[in-house]
């Protein structure tokens, strides 16, 4: 009798424990492969937008596809999506179902169908390296075309403090801290790989650009801006100096309501430029 009450006193002891770990199991961060993640909640990331900034492209049929800015994915409910871009050509809108799974690597597929009809076979695949970042990479039409770069994610309905990128930015000033450039075509010391770059946006669509450091250098520039999500915007400018007109898209990606990171593909492709941004009232 004895042996009866202490093994049902385990029981009622353990099942509690047990349902605890269960809840925090499930709990987990979709964004965390590492963690501890229940399969079936963490497959759930309906109300997420997914900004995708395209960074490489390659593959046959590239050129039917975007080869710059960025492309937000807003994850709806029961396996809907729908998606717009901004940022170079090829850009459009979209909408679709898709299924994801997770695969060896920990990173989480989605298996896409376009209700447009285009593309006709489509996986992403998003490796995340923190909670609300990561790489992606988009395989469309068996490798026709293979496009890549980092992703954030964001409220697809923010409330008003996760809503960080501004609706415009004219009227403000945009130091531009550089932290890295590249380029494939230009020999180094042809441009400059670190400074500052103060851009100062006006109302009517100009901008003004004032370079401190090496290899930077003063220009004017038009400019659109666009907001894509709570986090991204996208903007495109034409640049002119006394050397050159270029076009250049810009991501910014913001983690404060006055501050983040950028990415730049300027001259289409000629230098890609990254850095750190704050933004501030002229």
């Amino acid at each position: 009798m004895q042996t009866l009450k202490r093994a049902s006193l385990i029981r009622q002891l353990t099942l509690p424990l047990l349902l605890a770990l269960a809840s925090t199991a499930c709990a987990g961060d979709p964004g965390n492969p590492g963690g501890t993640v229940n399969a079936i909640q963490a497959m759930d990331f309906s109300g997420l937008d997914f900004n995708l900034q395209i960074e490489k492209t390659q593959g046959p049929a590239a050129t039917s596809h975007p080869n710059q800015g960025a492309i937000v994915r807003h994850i709806l409910r029961h396996g809907q999506w729908r998606s717009a871009g901004a940022g170079g050509p090829n850009h459009r809108e979209a909408s679709g179902s898709s299924q994801w799974r997770r695969n060896a690597t920990g990173a989480w597929v989605e298996t896409s169908t376009d209700a447009t009809g285009n593309p006709a076979s489509s996986v992403l695949t998003y490796s995340f390296e923190g909670p609300s970042s990561g790489r992606w990479s988009w395989n469309i039409n068996h490798g026709q075309a293979l496009l890549s770069g980092s992703f954030t994610t964001a409220a697809g309905k923010p409330n008003a403090e996760q809503l960080l990128a501004p609706v415009t930015n004219a009227g403000l000033h945009v130091p531009l801290i550089i932290k890295s450039a590249v380029s494939t075509d230009l020999p180094a010391g042809s441009f400059p790989a670190a400074g500052l770059v103060l851009q100062s946006y006006a109302a009517d669509g100009t901008l003004s650009l004032q370079g401190f450091g090496p290899g930077t250098l003063n220009s004017r520039g038009t400019y659109t801006y666009k907001r894509l999500s709570a986090n991204t915007a996208v903007e495109e400018t034409l640049q002119t100096s006394d050397f050159f007109s270029l076009p250049y898209t810009m991501v910014y990606t913001f983690k404060t309501a006055n501050s983040g990171v950028w990415y730049q593909n300027f001259g289409n492709g000629l230098i890609r430029f990254t850095g750190t941004f704050d933004t501030s009232a002229r």
